[in-house]
Formats: C-alpha cells, sequence, structure tokens
C-alpha cells in the first residue's frame, strides 16, 4: 500500500510539473499538438499506478521525453512560421461581412444549426449583421457584429443546407406551395438550392448553396 502511494504522489507531482511547463492555458484554449501531449501524459502516468510492477521508469522517461519534445516545438513555432502553421494549423473565416463561406464551413465540419448556435451565444441573430465569424485554431468560435446590428429577434430556420425544416414550416403554417413561393421570390428555383433560409419578424432571409467541392 505504501508503495502504490508513493508511486502515485510521485506521478502526480510530476504530471503537474510538466503540464505546468507546458504553459497555464486551459484545456479549451489548447493547440492540437499541445492536446495531444497532455493526454499522451495522462495516459502515461496511469500505467505505472494500475500495475505497480511495471518500473516508475517506464512512465517517468516518456513523460520528460514529451515534455522536451513540446519545449522544442514551442520554440520552433516562435523562430519558423511555417512550423507554427504546420501544427496549430490556421483559422478559418466562415463569415465575411455577411457572406457566409460555405467552402470554409465544409472544410470545418461545421453545420448550419452549430454557426447559427455561435451567433446566437453572441447575442446576433442573423447572419447578414455578423462582420466576420472566425473558427479559431482552439477550436473557438470569435463573432464580430457590424456596427449597425440591430436584429433581436430569434431567427427561425426554414431551410438548413437544401433540407426543409419541417417542425418550423409547420410552426409558421408555410406549406409546400407557400414554401415554393416564398423561394420564387427569394430567386431560388429548388430547395436543393438553398444553403440556409431563415425567416425573421416577417422578413426571409435566403442564402443560395455554392458549388464546393
Amino acid at each position: 500500500m505504501a508503495v502504490a502511494l508513493i508511486r502515485t504522489a510521485i506521478l502526480y507531482v510530476l504530471t503537474i510539473t510538466a503540464l505546468r511547463c507546458m504553459g497555464k492555458r486551459q484545456i479549451g484554449e489548447l493547440e492540437p499538438a499541445e492536446l495531444v501531449i497532455t493526454l499522451l501524459i495522462s495516459d502515461l502516468a496511469t500505467l505505472c499506478m494500475q500495475d505497480l510492477e511495471m518500473p516508475l521508469v517506464y512512465s517517468v522517461i516518456p513523460m520528460i521525453t514529451l515534455v522536451v519534445l513540446e519545449i522544442i516545438f514551442s520554440f520552433l513555432t516562435l523562430k519558423l512560421p511555417f512550423f507554427n502553421r504546420m501544427l496549430g494549423g490556421r483559422y478559418s473565416v466562415l463569415i465575411d461581412d455577411g457572406k457566409i463561406d460555405q467552402k470554409e464551413m465544409k472544410k470545418s465540419q461545421m453545420t448550419v444549426g452549430e454557426l447559427m448556435e455561435e451567433l446566437r451565444q453572441n447575442g446576433l441573430m442573423a447572419v447578414e449583421d455578423v462582420k466576420y465569424c472566425v473558427l479559431e485554431t482552439d477550436g473557438k468560435v470569435s463573432v464580430i457584429p457590424k456596427k449597425s446590428a440591430t436584429q433581436k429577434t430569434l431567427p427561425l430556420i426554414l431551410i438548413s443546407d437544401g433540407i426543409p425544416v419541417k417542425e418550423n414550416l409547420h410552426r409558421r403554417g408555410i406549406d409546400d406551395g407557400a414554401l415554393a413561393a416564398i423561394l420564387s421570390k427569394e430567386g431560388a428555383s429548388e430547395v436543393k438550392n438553398v444553403f440556409l433560409l431563415y425567416e425573421i419578424a416577417g422578413r426571409y432571409t435566403c442564402i443560395f448553396r455554392e458549388n464546393v467541392s
């Protein structure tokens, strides 16, 4: 029992020290490479805790190696911009001056629903009220509103990525004929050609689907 306690205490201190050497950022703020190393260090620490017959050095040496690699990589990212892009990736501009970049959304694997949720969490209801929406390298979304943004009514999504949202259409009493009339007025011939259609206070906003390969 005493051996288990001592080994656990040593691994705990070593793990905390290793994470401190990597910086004081929270898990949600870690770059992909930092997150991988953090997970590996955690897994290595549990090996010797679970198997008391395994030499402690089997966890200690790999943990120290990972910390040293992280310090080296951090130095290289400061000195070599291309190395920083390779490890940390690049941010993605999802909305630029009220226009959705569908290619970036597909590349980032973000759905229309997720994008609209991010806007709502930042106090914005309409895409056209957004100056910039940026998916950062740590996975967080930064939303910068236009100075003229005044829309406070919650939008109701009627078409999402070419698929009608039947529940919302029913709530507004919009049948197939009425939907076709709305699309015709917005200049869309078919539902599948619409990337996003939403309604705010009786006003419709239609964003057409782009040919994204």
